[in-house]
């Protein structure tokens, strides 16, 4: 990694820390009650475990690069605005991007901290043998990937650089990138410095699995929606990726793994943490936001197999339709010519230029499909419908 990205993730991480470690020192009462004045929604939806974390993330970045914009759906974006032509290889060009999901499964955590005293310790709570044993059996297993996370990843010069996640739950750090995949444990107490340095050395190696057979290859898990966040089934069924037998309540039962999963850690169902009993074939974004996917492609760019360093782990293909659904007047899957990601001299970017331009960049919606590399039914799916291979 070059100099200046080593110092890009290692203030990422240390804001993800600080809004961890923050949000362990508050109340239940702090972390449920209603921000109406805060971000661009200004409803009674932003809670202070909203709005807390992505405040602490922001204000951090901000303090390390004045120039850099950090986008997140409370705010949408903050700081330095561009709409030059993407040049990604002129360094007069500005190119740095962070994108935030401060705080993902939001609905799961505020339930889940619903049946704590409202006095209690969040510290108190986070972490607890017992707590996670009740996470798990409302919202599924592991929870080292079902778990409420914060999320931060880096956009420099049109291609990702890091991702950053950490687990409330677990208490758990994850990082990717060119130097590698790890998952750290974290102590109740927030230690003086935790860099890269300090989790390539204390972290564990995170590894992604190939298939384990055929019957697996389809296995997946997905955003299928619920209640008041119609549209999702639509988008799915519009991908064409499964026929009318697999689209059957007893073709979907037997393929759909988790049909409401988190977003930044999505990714790790494909990973060593996933159970082997188990494995899962494929993750789609089904015409998702940017800050639930975004952070998956880090781990697709530097993680590698197991059994040939020279193939990446996992594969990306974008998703397009003839006619594609729409969600808050914005395409949920984007042909070419309206994708973020852009060719430039024979290579794909992220045309962080043309995102910064929307009104609210995290409102961007894409169709994703992430498989191990070895998945031979998703290459030719993604194939013969004419999805894009994206590799940056």
């Amino acid at each position: 990694m070059q100099g200046v990205e080593i110092s890009h993730l290692n203030v990422a991480i240390s804001a993800a820390l600080k809004a961890y470690y923050d949000f362990r020192h508050s109340t239940v009462d702090d972390a449920l009650r209603p921000v109406a004045a805060y971000g661009s929604k200004k409803t009674k939806d932003t809670l202070g475990m909203d709005a807390g974390p992505e405040i602490t993330i922001c204000e951090e970045l901000g303090r390390y690069d004045a120039g850099a914009v950090v986008v997140t759906e409370e705010i949408g974006s903050r700081g330095k605005q561009v709409s030059d032509t993407f040049r990604p290889n002129d360094p007069q060009t500005f190119r740095t991007v962070f994108i935030c999901d401060p705080t993902d499964r939001s609905n799961q955590l505020k339930e889940f901290l619903n049946s704590f005293p409202r006095n209690a310790k969040i510290g108190e709570i986070l972490g607890d043998t017992e707590s996670v044993k009740k996470w798990e059996e409302k919202f599924d297993f592991p929870v080292s990937i079902t778990g409420a996370t914060s999320a931060i990843s880096c956009v420099r010069r049109g291609v990702p650089i890091f991702a950053v996640i950490v687990n409330y739950i677990t208490q758990e750090l994850i990082v990717s990138c060119a130097a590698g995949n790890r998952i750290l444990k974290l102590p109740n107490a927030r230690p003086k410095v935790v860099d890269l340095e300090y989790v390539r050395l204390n972290g564990t190696r995170l590894t992604f699995h190939g298939i384990d057979g055929v019957k697996s290859m389809r296995r997946f898990v997905t955003f299928l929606g619920d209640a008041g966040k119609a549209g999702y089934e639509e988008n799915f069924a519009g991908s064409g990726l499964l026929g009318e037998h697999d689209m059957s309540p007893e073709g979907r039962q037997e393929l759909l793994h988790y049909g409401k999963p988190g977003g930044p850690s999505r990714v790790l169902y494909l990973s060593s943490i996933q159970s082997d009993l188990k494995h899962v074939g494929f993750i789609l974004a089904n015409g998702e936001k940017i800050g639930e996917w975004i952070h998956w492609l880090p781990f697709v760019q530097f993680a590698r197999s197991e059994n040939d360093d020279s193939q990446p782990a996992l594969i990306l293909y974008e998703v397009f339709q003839d006619r594609p659904w729409t969600k808050e007047g914005v395409l949920m899957a984007t042909p070419p010519n309206y994708s973020v990601f852009r060719e430039y001299e024979g290579r794909l970017y992220i045309d962080t230029s043309w995102l910064l331009r929307m009104p609210n960049p995290s409102q961007l919606r894409s169709t994703l499909i992430v498989a191990p590399y070895d998945n031979r039914w998703a290459v030719r799916a993604s194939s013969q419908f004419g999805y894009r291979p994206i590799r940056f």
